[in-house]
């Protein structure tokens, strides 16, 4: 199951009542229960360590790991933000979620089974965007639980729908547990009612889950038959717009004749955004019963709750709102890029794992001495840990960003010319190249000072603040020789001070050359008592000349020309001080809707 807009506070409370729901009782062990975050590897996954005194000393095993499901009892994994999964965490989901077969190899161990562990993941509506579709396709439960929350009472499932209650209740769990429900009977018309509420090119994943769906809640119900009618419960339930559907006891509407065919709107239509979701968690949220255990409860003062509405949930929630995104998911997500960096350089990256090594650099000595832990019997006990060159494991780093794109954003001339258009192929070479990026920001309406230009880092295009500092409203002031500063010491930071090493680097400067500020006069962060003239001009070419003299050989140089009139000459004396080129943009009427 996949939660939307699950309040952080909640996470711990919604995973003690699944467990309870997976848990029998009698159970000895009850559930076990596994945390995947960030910093999930491989080797915390798929094996455990294990250390055992007997009759023979110490002995070192591996055993299998938590979601390898050792035990035979039921098991919970909990995902508390699905935007942040680690590589690792990524690939078990992809691997472990509907299969019917999972296998493992690992460090000598080796086991086959059946996943039947359960999952339970958040995430924010808005950050589905940045999340692999591979991975939001493995669940097929998902639901809208914006403005859920802890409150006290003598019902602790409080004015839910009762198809809420039907799937909460243990003892209807238990009487349509594997075995001993009927055998059910599907009807002729639930194949094209689940594919008329999908609609085309949604994929066969969606449909079989909203099948899988209207086939519980038939079970919960004690019936027979998953009827059309079942299904449009299972879209209300998880949200989903449902078209009208003629009664099945009644006579199909006459044929109304030729003409065009209409189809039932679904959606924002492509190319607009989604707003986002506002989630209030202030104090009231964080309540919790007086016995100690938190139940669930939509607000007080609410709207009543409809027959498929999740307490609390925005009445236009949407199962999928991955649909809506506005910008790419990331690039090759699921899978550890590439990297051209050699030398010491480019082991200083994140620890993902560990391996046998090449050389005697950075050892993974707690593995080194597991390792060798395993032979201390066989090597006859010597007094001290015995460790032989075939025990040394060394670590494995996830890489450090490559490339860089540095850009800096002019938005005193923005008016009149496509800005979106210019820009999008850098932005397109750093999604594709995982590159990170340098926002410089100059004469924005909101900034701090508008003598002084702003700059903040991110890890990759996709970014929220590179879209916000896309669309940002211009300003008065141009301290664009500032900005040029700014670009020039990230720049120097990064191929002097970078862990790994760049191969690669752009600087794009988006601007008509039109710098009203002195330099002098931002870095002061006063107003000049004198006239300003060409010297904020001036200083902006100087400070141009000075990046002009970095490594020609990774760092390119663009300047992005709005081809504004008089001074058209700006924007090319700014390329030939920075030794780069110049690219054209196109007019504003080439813009279609916010252009992004």
């Amino acid at each position: 199951m996949l939660l939307f807009d699950l309040a952080p506070e909640l996470v711990a409370p919604l995973a003690d009542v699944f467990a309870g729901l997976l848990g029998r009782p009698g159970e000895a062990g009850g559930t076990s229960r596994t945390v995947l975050g960030a910093a999930a590897r491989d080797e915390d996954l798929w094996i455990r360590p294990r250390l055992r005194r007997g009759p023979g000393g110490i002995r070192f095993s591996l055993e299998p790991g938590p979601l390898t499901e050792p035990a035979p009892g039921p098991s919970l994994v909990v995902v508390p933000d699905l935007a942040r999964l680690g590589v690792s965490g990524m690939r078990a989901v992809v691997q472990l979620l509907g299969a019917d077969v999972a296998t493992v190899e690992h460090s000598g161990l080796r086991r086959q089974w059946q996943p039947r562990a359960r999952w339970l993941a958040g995430c924010r509506a808005e950050d589905t965007e940045r999340v692999s579709p591979h991975l939001l396709d493995r669940f097929p439960v998902r639901l809208s639980v914006a403005g859920l929350r802890t409150l006290p009472g003598p019902d602790p499932l409080g004015p839910l729908p009762d198809v809420w209650r039907a799937a909460l209740d243990r003892a209807a769990l238990d009487r349509v547990a594997p075995g001993q429900a009927p055998p059910l009977v599907l009807a002729d018309a639930l194949a094209p009612r689940v594919l008329e509420l999908l609609g085309p090119g949604t994929g066969h994943r969606r449909a079989l889950a909203l099948a899988r769906i209207a086939r519980a809640l038939t079970r919960l119900d004690g019936a027979t038959e998953v009827t059309a009618a079942r299904v449009d419960e299972a879209a209300r339930l998880i949200g989903l717009p449902s078209a009208p559907q003629a009664p099945e006891d009644h006579d199909p509407m006459p044929d109304p004749g030729p003409g065009p065919a209409v189809p039932p709107p679904r959606g924002p239509a492509p190319g607009t955004r989604r707003a986002p979701r506002r989630t209030d968690h202030g104090p009231e949220g964080q309540r919790r019963a007086p016995t100690g255990r938190p139940v669930l409860a939509p607000d007080a003062g609410a709207e009543p709750i409809g027959p498929g509405q999740v307490p609390g949930a925005p009445a236009t929630a949407t199962p999928y709102p991955e649909d809506d995104a506005a910008p790419l998911p990331e690039f090759a997500s699921l899978r550890t890029p590439w990297r051209r960096a050699a030398g010491p350089g480019a082991a200083r990256g994140p620890v993902i794992g560990v391996r046998r090594p090449y050389d005697l650099r950075d050892l993974a000595f707690v593995r080194t001495a597991m390792e060798a832990a395993k032979y201390q019997a066989v090597r006859g006990h010597p007094p001290r840990l015995a460790v032989a060159p075939a025990d040394l494991r060394g670590y494995v780093r996830a890489p450090e960003p490559e490339r860089l794109l540095t850009l800096v954003l002019d938005h005193t001339c923005r008016a009149g010319w496509n800005w979106y258009e210019a820009l999008e192929p850098f932005l397109q070479w750093a999604y594709v190249n995982r590159a990170s990026a340098q926002i410089v920001e100059v004469g924005a309406r909101d900034a701090l000072s508008e003598l002084r230009a702003e700059t903040f880092t991110a890890r990759s295009v996709l970014d929220p603040r590179i879209t916000a500092a896309l669309a940002r409203p211009p300003g008065r002031a141009t301290p664009l020789a500032h900005g040029l500063e700014l670009a020039g010491q990230a720049l120097r930071r990064a191929f002097q001070h970078h862990r790994a090493g760049l191969v690669e680097a752009w600087l794009v400067v988006a601007t008509d050359g039109r710098g009203n500020v002195p330099l002098d006069a931002s870095r002061r962060g006063r107003p000049p008592v004198v006239p300003v003239a060409r010297t904020g001009i001036d200083d902006a070419l100087a400070v141009a000349a000075r990046i002009s003299a970095m490594d020609r050989t990774r760092l390119h140089r663009t300047v992005v020309d709005p081809a504004r009139q008089p001074y058209a000459d700006l924007p090319f004396l700014l390329a030939d001080a920075l030794g780069g080129s110049v690219a054209e943009g196109r007019p504003a009427e080439a813009v279609s809707g916010d252009g992004w």
